[in-house]
């Protein structure tokens, strides 16, 4: 129920508005009937009104000078102007007050009604904002870390902004760039195998690689339970090469230590509302790369800047996550909207891109069936060839009927690791969770235990509890070791150790980059 305030220095009107109108039925609680404005005034904040409706002509004080001061005292009220003068000067100048609404007396009980299902709906819809914008205000607070990469994991694997976050993380100072040119990195680690602790290690392995970022210009870290990125931006455009060089050289030193995993480098982009598009060239170079396919060789069906055409890779996204919420519907609407070309007489040219786009499709199905660990082939390493597609499927009919065959199978097998009610699921994920945290934990392995794919796991992680598994994890670590830290003398490094992490450098790390401050200062403060 919202707050009401009525203002007409005549009291049949104040009268009758509460008489002919079941003002609770449409939301409102009168707070406050006032003929003389400046009382109204002087009660308006112990009131707290959420709408104001009042006259125009009053003694004292007219109707537009009342909502004036009253918006100066209560910026977030809303005020309602009734009049019986057609003047249009009235109407600009409540407009410039910004006043919500303007009737012409007499009033209509139909017009009366609309304005106040019309006002209810607007102050439901203000406040509903302002809670969310206050619960992320705490949030951040809390933890603006987990926060912070979740604008940017789903800006960039989604192409989706979350403008209430948005906002409030401009407003704390957490958004790092917009406008400027940067390069984006991606590196998968969902197929890691790692004999100490996975987390401790991928924690190393992202300082690391922003320790020598640095050097090019400034860097920012996100990252999901698959794939660490790194933007890197305001840098030097003629030091790319330079740049994509030095991280797969860290990449090779992981690997000769056994420690291997896909990595994929984006091409300059501009403002970080291309970070989807940037992804799609990690994502695609990868794909080249996995397919053994020189990007510079005239063997390559995906090049960048041969056609002066479009990737669909909205679509193609729309495509996968149809795939994954077993939408056959979804499928068959994504697959029919990114085959949209000419079905006759295609240019060389417009058929290799047909080519190219089916290409990415099928890289796409190939690696997704080997993580939710197909017996069968969906997609055959014979398939992965460009020859082989244009010689067996030559037209673009054929290739779209391969395509929509081919993602209902992945369906198909996507649906069948959701046979299980996904909150039992992780519930019981959470209880192994919260029982070997500090233990050498990873999703793999925590899959395993409940006996799913680790790649569904993710999926219903992510959707049910909001987070990453990894910043869950690390989460529920910082807050035992604040328990330990409020709660017993152990020494800094036998706190590490009973969260998980060995290596007491890297936990301090971790534990000041989530709170904001050492495990000392946290321990002093107490």
């Amino acid at each position: 129920m919202y707050r009401l305030l009525l203002l007409d220095d005549e009291e049949f009107v104040l009268k009758g508005i509460q008489r002919v109108y079941d003002l609770p039925s449409y939301g409102f609680e009168v707070v406050g009937a006032f003929s003389n404005p400046l009382k109204a005034l002087e009660q308006l904040e112990e009131l707290k009104p959420d709408l104001v409706i009042t006259d125009v002509k009053m003694p004292a004080m007219d109707g537009l000078e009342f909502a004036d001061e009253a918006k100066k005292r209560n910026p977030g009220v809303e005020v309602v102007i009734l009049s019986g003068y057609d003047d249009f000067s009235y109407a600009q100048a409540a407009v410039r007050l910004g006043v919500s609404d303007y009737l012409l007396k007499p009033i209509k009980k139909d017009d009366f009604i609309a304005m106040l299902r019309h006002m209810y709906s607007r102050i439901e819809e203000k406040q509903s904002r302002e809670k969310s914008y206050q619960v992320l205000q705490k949030l951040l607070k809390d933890n603006w870390v987990e926060l912070k990469n979740r604008y940017y994991l789903e800006l960039t694997e989604s192409d989706n902004r979350d403008e209430e976050l948005y906002e409030v993380l401009c407003d704390q100072g957490q958004i790092d760039f917009r406008e400027d040119v940067f390069l984006l990195i991606k590196m998968d680690t969902d197929s890691l195998s790692i004999a100490g602790d996975f987390m401790s290690e991928i924690a190393r392995l992202t300082q690391e690689a922003e320790m020598l970022l640095a050097d090019y210009g400034e860097v920012l870290d996100f990252f999901s339970d698959e794939s660490l990125y790194f933007v890197l931006y305001r840098l030097d455009e003629e030091r790319y090469e330079e740049v994509c060089d030095t991280i797969s050289a860290l990449v090779e030193t992981r690997r000769a230590e056994g420690i291997d995993f896909p990595l994929g480098f984006s091409y300059i982009h501009h403002g970080q509302e291309e970070l989807f598009q940037a992804r799609n060239d990690c994502v695609r170079r990868m794909f080249m790369k996995e397919a053994n396919i020189d990007e510079s060789s005239e063997a390559n069906p995906v090049k960048r800047q041969e056609l002066n055409l479009t990737i669909p890779y909205v679509e193609i996204e729309n495509l996968f996550q149809a795939i994954s919420m077993n939408d056959p519907e979804g499928i068959e609407t994504s697959v029919n909207r990114i085959y949209v070309f000419p079905r006759r007489n295609l240019p060389v040219l417009l058929r290799d891109y047909v080519s190219s786009i089916s290409f990415l499709i099928l890289l796409r199905i190939f690696q997704m069936q080997n993580k939710y660990d197909a017996r069968g082939e969906i997609v055959s390493t014979q398939m992965l060839d460009l020859k082989y597609l244009q010689r067996e499927y030559p037209s673009m009919e054929e290739q779209k009927a391969l395509i929509r065959r081919l993602a209902l199978e992945l369906n198909q097998l996507v649906a069948g690791q959701k046979d299980a009610v996904p909150s039992r699921m992780v519930q019981t994920a959470l209880e192994y969770i919260n029982e070997h945290f500090s233990e050498n934990i990873s999703l793999q392995e925590v899959a395993d235990n409940i006996n799913i794919s680790k790649n569904y796991l993710c999926d219903i992680f992510k959707k049910e509890i909001g987070v990453t598994f990894i910043n869950y994890v690390t989460n529920l670590r910082i807050e035992k070791a604040k328990d330990y830290l409020k709660n017993s003398d152990m020494k800094m490094y036998e706190v590490s150790a009973a969260v998980g992490y060995n290596d007491y450098a890297y936990f301090s790390q971790i534990f000041k980059k989530n709170t904001g401050v050492t495990l000392s200062a946290y321990r002093k403060k107490l």
